[in-house]
């Protein structure tokens, strides 16, 4: 991690040690024996900090092998289950099981606002939407379904299925962007994420997440100004996925510009980031890019399709000053000087007395 700055806007490092996980933005407890995981909560460490999740527990999850945090991502696997966390501002957690289970959540008793917006099916996650002292946050499932009683919320997860917990970065200025990719991963729309850091020693640091089970994203090559991904999946359909990249990765400042390409082609760049996240499938439409007013440099990506693409983001420099005169110009000026030159003498020449 030797040349990155420590804590970064996209994300930070884990520490595991005697089943506590710390990083900068989200903190929780493990136990090793029963795979129950307790006490997150969210907030940059020093601040505030929210108490977001009280349990979560997972039913037939006899860790399989040793929890580890490697950098931002924390993991431990049960019998067919992997849990994932990430030490990221929304204290994302992801819940990959391979066989249908039911998961516990116990929300603090200060929870409040707890909606259910249920819509299971292949492409739009059943959402439990709640906040914690006006702090937001969400509950997400792909195929499955949510109950929800009190403060208690069961998961009842599919074979497979995905269950992720996202939250509204408490300290945040941009609370009405972050609530909007909620809405976007609630509505089908974004359905995984790729947050990339270039080292100087030509390697990078990666924090990977998915929506939806079916997608991957993967990075092939990144670098300063330039970065090649892998998006893919077997499922038909169009969707997002976001690309960001700390300022000294894909720099945007002054009059840089970014240039993004998938398979080769060239993608126009959209301003309306409402279109680009709310039209559905059932409306046709070109791939396009934006950026989104987020911390570092975030680009969305829309794809008619998802199946093996390769994704291609320039940040193009700004370009040199042109001289001031072309060849052909400055020829044309100094023959004009030579002839004022000569006026000049001529008209300057004494008459010999």
């Amino acid at each position: 991690m030797g040349d990155v700055p420590w804590p970064m806007a996209l994300f930070a490092a884990f520490t595991y040690d005697r089943g506590l996980v710390l990083g900068t933005y989200m903190r929780f407890a493990y136990n090793a024996t029963s795979g129950i995981v307790s006490t997150v909560s969210g907030g940059v460490a020093g601040d505030a900090q929210v108490a977001y999740l009280d349990s979560i527990v997972i039913d037939g999850f006899p860790p399989a092998r040793s929890a580890a945090a490697r950098g931002p991502i924390f993991e431990a696997d049960g019998y067919l289950v992997r849990l994932t966390a990430h030490d990221d501002p929304t204290g994302l957690i992801e819940i990959r099981s391979d066989m249908a289970r039911l998961v516990t959540i116990e929300l603090p008793t200060s929870a409040t606002n707890i909606s259910v917006l249920s819509a299971p099916g292949l492409d739009r996650a059943s959402t439990v939407s709640f906040t914690i002292y006006g702090e937001e946050a969400r509950l997400f499932l792909g195929a499955g379904s949510f109950n929800v009683t009190g403060t208690r919320v069961l998961a009842e997860m599919a074979s497979p299925d995905l269950l992720v917990f996202k939250s509204v970065p408490p300290a945040s200025t941009n609370k009405a962007e972050w609530r909007a990719v909620l809405d976007a991963i609630s509505a089908g729309q974004v359905v995984a994420e790729l947050d990339l850091v270039a080292t100087t020693d030509g390697h990078w640091m990666q924090n990977p997440a998915r929506y939806r089970i079916d997608v991957a994203a993967w990075p092939l090559a990144v670098r300063p100004r330039a970065a090649s991904m892998q998006v893919d999946t077997l499922r038909p359909g169009g969707a997002i996925v976001l690309f960001a990249f700390d300022p000294r990765t894909m720099p945007i400042n002054g009059s840089a510009q970014i240039s993004v390409r998938a398979n080769g082609a060239p993608l126009n760049r959209s301003d309306d980031t409402l279109t680009l996240f709310y039209t559905f499938d059932s409306v046709t439409r070109n791939a396009s890019y934006t950026l989104l007013p987020l911390p570092g440099t975030v680009v969305a990506v829309y794809l008619p399709s998802l199946a093996a693409v390769s994704i291609d983001i320039v940040s193009l420099p700004p370009a040199a000053p042109g001289p001031a005169f072309d060849s052909g110009s400055e020829a044309a000026v100094i023959a004009a000087l030579a002839i004022v030159s000569v006026a000049a003498a001529r008209m300057l020449r004494r008459k010999p007395t």
